[in-house]
Order: C-alpha cells, then structure tokens, then sequence
C-alpha cells in the first residue's frame, strides 16, 4: 500500500572528513526562527549540497532541493550539530562545514507548523486555498481536521503506478497531488499536513510500518487542541478501505504503527 523505503528515507550518507574550505562568519546558517523549531540554510555551491542534523545518536539527513532551506529541529529542546556536506559521487558527501546550536523553542509543536522540504507550503498555494475552503466559519481544530480528511479520503485515489516507479529521494508537491488527485502515501501524508500546519494545526508526517502493511509507509499525528493530545491519523490507509466499501475510524491506534522517522 506504499513503496520502497529508499524512495521515503534518503540512502545512507558517506561523509568524508575532508579538510574543508574556510566558512567567514558562519552566515550560512540563520537562527532567527529557530523560536519556530527551524534554521535556515543559506549556504551556497555550484555543487550538490546535503545537511545532517544530529541530536545525542539521531541523525537526520536532507539533501538541499526544491528552494525550501528550512531545516526542522523535531528532536525537542538541546542541542544539535548541523554538518553542511557538499557531493563528491554516489553517495559520498564532503563535509565542508559545522554548527552547533541549541533550541529551546517556547512551543515545541511550533515545528509542526512550518513550511519545510517534505512538507512545503506557502499561503499562494491551491492546496492551502483549498483547505481555507474547507474549514471557512469553522472554530474548533477537530472539525476542520475532520473536513480535511474527509476531502482527501474521499477524492485522493491511491497510485500503484507510481509507487512502482518513483524514484529514491522523492519530495511531494502537494499541489500537483490535489490537481490529478492521485498519490502514494508520501503524498497523502503531506498534503494532509500541508493543509493542516497551513490552518494552524500542528502535524507530524511520520515514516514507518504499519503491522497490516507490507512496504514502507507514511501517516501522519495531529494535534488536536481541544483534547490537548495527539492523534494518529492515516489518509492513505482508509482512502484504501473506502474504494473497497469500507468505512474506516479517523483516529487509529497507536499500537498500530512503528515510527522510524518524524518530520
């Protein structure tokens, strides 16, 4: 019901410890919105540029695309070290350059709601007008949630076909998913995210495994203001169980889904 996990988690990065080229004042890296749980990466190069943000034994990698810079810091309150990397071939990575940093956002959902490379969004977007749409005159988080969802699940339609043949390093653009309305999992769970931060609502898109799903697979959680915790929600799975008749619950257990990545 989803795809390879190449295609969602970007191969394994073989970093050099090169001696790298002289970084000035390190302006590459913006910390002005690191209140928001991101910074920004301004680091410019003819080649092929990548970042690993590490917190304590978790790492995360990004290979910089698409014009979105926003580099998230989802791993709580401390501090990270963020390793700016430049291609050399394959899958072999330079490091030219290194930070640390320490985040203690005021709000640690506030993550949840930016604009970032797996989930980018402005206010331009038809996605985002879409889900203004959706949810005009409404007060309460969960309704609109629920308005949302139900949009996707019922007129997002599952792609085998590009799940057989999308390649690794794969990054949505939710609008062209909304246009032909058809998608893979990594699709479902960002638009719904998308349409969700872009209303306020903090929103995880999550990777992983699902017990009754065979391949890799992407949901998402939400937070739910009202009830002041998060849900897990997955539109792919129950867009899934309507084409067959089946009318899914929204809120899934937990119990469920093993969480390998979270963004």
């Amino acid at each position: 019901m989803c795809i390879k996990k190449t295609v969602l988690i970007l191969s394994i990065l073989v970093i050099l410890l090169l001696p790298s080229p002289a970084q000035g004042d390190n302006s590459y890296l913006d910390k002005s919105v690191m209140d928001k749980g991101i910074v920004k990466l301004n680091y410019q190069s003819d080649k092929t540029v990548a970042v690993r943000v590490s917190r304590g034994e978790i790492s995360y990698d990004y290979i910089m695309r698409n014009g979105n810079n926003n580099i998230p810091l989802q791993l709580g309150s401390g501090e990270y070290i963020i390793r700016v990397l430049e291609h050399l071939d394959g899958n072999k990575y330079r490091q030219v350059a290194q930070k640390t940093v320490n985040s203690n956002p005021a709000d640690v959902k506030a993550v949840y709601l930016q604009s970032i490379q797996m989930i980018n969004w402005d206010k331009e977007m038809m996605a985002v007008k879409k889900a203004g749409q959706l949810t005009e005159g409404m007060e309460n988080d969960g309704d609109k949630v629920r308005a949302i969802y139900n949009y996707i699940v019922g007129n997002i339609a599952y792609d085998h076909a590009k799940a057989q043949s999308v390649g690794a390093g794969y990054l949505p653009v939710v609008d062209e998913i909304l246009k032909i309305k058809r998608g893979i999992c990594y699709d479902y769970a960002s638009l719904f995210a998308v349409m969700l931060r872009s209303q306020g609502i903090p929103t995880k898109l999550l990777m992983g495994r699902k017990s009754d799903v065979q391949e890799y697979h992407a949901w998402n959680e939400v937070f739910l203001k009202e009830e002041g915790k998060w849900v897990t929600i997955d539109t792919t799975y129950d867009a899934g169980m309507r084409t067959v008749g089946v009318q899914a619950f929204m809120i899934k257990n937990n119990n469920d889904y093993t969480i390998e990545k979270v963004y």
